[in-house]
């Protein structure tokens, strides 16, 4: 059996599977659908979502906040017992903890597909670091670990998962969770990428750090992207984000006008590659290196449709699932550059 095309195989589906995970994650939120399964992993204590709110006993919603709150407490103690004090006390203090989650069929079988996406890709990462295992001895130190490492943070962020349900969307643990999954990503890369530029694209190298100094920014912005998503959660839900003459920014904060900056810059800055690099690499590299420019200016203008048309489904999808996509084209660009024969230490 070929145990290095099998973990190469199941590594790829593992990052497809996250790049699917962002989508279904994106459709989730913008459905509202987060709590269409009020209980993990089960839905409603079945393995599949009831067909009506008949099939479920009659004070269901005061049972499955009773089990809410008591996961929440068990995992507020784990917080104290790390010292967040303050984070224990505004979970526990969340009014969204309380409340009951009335049965939606649509809501519930869309949190249930993104499960399901969600159980494949556990699987695949298992049977990636199962067959790592086998073939240890011939991979580098630096990919077995990061594989290691990726499985882990894989698992992690199953848990995490549990954590969201169990907190009734609590918005720091939805930022972390969605965070997790940009590091699960960057390590099955870091484990499964194996491209490097050769002398005849000599000039990408060129790049080395202005890239490695992109993806650094990008994930500043999408810090700052789920910490803007929990701003206009709040305002969206206090109904003063949307009036009548159109979005009241002043709602949005300094954490809008960054993530606009930031956006912005990054757009005019994508572009000095994409320029400097045309006639002189590959259609491979230059087209990878005009690809993040298009995909941020798609992405900016899917910002735009979210305010100016109260988040709509596509909108809000394709602006998580671009920025996972940015992220991952830029790593993949700094990957193949360290790798190398004249970057490798």
């Amino acid at each position: 059996m070929n145990y290095l095309k099998i973990n190469r195989r199941f590594g790829l589906l593992t990052i497809s599977s996250v790049f699917l995970l962002l989508i279904a994650g994106g459709v989730v939120r913008s459905t509202g659908s987060g709590m269409g399964c009020p209980d993990w992993p089960k839905c409603y204590g079945k393995y599949a979502p009831p067909t009506c709110a008949c099939e479920l006993p009659a004070d269901y919603q005061s049972i499955y906040v009773e089990k809410r709150i008591k996961k929440a407490e068990r995992f507020a103690r784990l917080l104290r017992g790390m010292g967040l004090n303050s984070q224990a006390e505004l979970l526990l203090n969340e009014p969204k903890l309380r409340e009951p989650e009335v049965f939606n069929i649509y809501k519930a079988w869309t949190e249930y597909i993104n499960r399901i996406i969600g159980v494949l890709s556990g699987l695949f990462s298992l049977v990636f670091f199962l067959s790592l295992l086998k073939v240890r001895k011939f991979v580098s130190v630096k990919r077995f670990w990061a594989g290691v490492i990726g499985f882990v943070l894989m698992i992690f962020n199953a848990w995490l998962g549990s954590i969201v349900v169990a907190t009734n969307l609590f918005p720091i643990i939805i930022s972390i969770h969605y965070l997790a999954s940009y590091a699960v990503l960057a390590f099955f890369m870091f484990s499964l990428v194996q491209e490097r530029i050769l002398d005849d694209n000599s000039e990408m190298r060129k790049f080395k750090w202005y890239f490695v100094l992109f993806s650094l920014i990008s994930l500043v912005q999408v810090v700052y992207g789920t910490q803007l998503r929990e701003v206009t959660d709040r305002a969206v839900d206090t109904g003063r984000l949307f009036e009548t003459d159109g979005v009241n920014f002043e709602m949005l904060g300094s954490i809008f006008k960054i993530h606009w900056v930031i956006a912005i810059l990054l757009i005019g800055v994508s572009l000095i590659p994409a320029f400097k690099l045309r006639k002189k690499v590959s259609k491979k590299w230059f087209r990878l290196s005009m690809a993040i420019p298009v995909t941020l200016i798609i992405q900016y203008f899917s910002g735009v449709l979210n305010l100016r048309y109260a988040f709509p489904l596509v909108a809000q999808v394709s602006h998580i699932f671009f920025a996972g996509l940015i992220f991952g084209i830029t790593l993949y660009i700094c990957i193949a550059i360290f790798r190398s024969p004249k970057t490798l230490a």
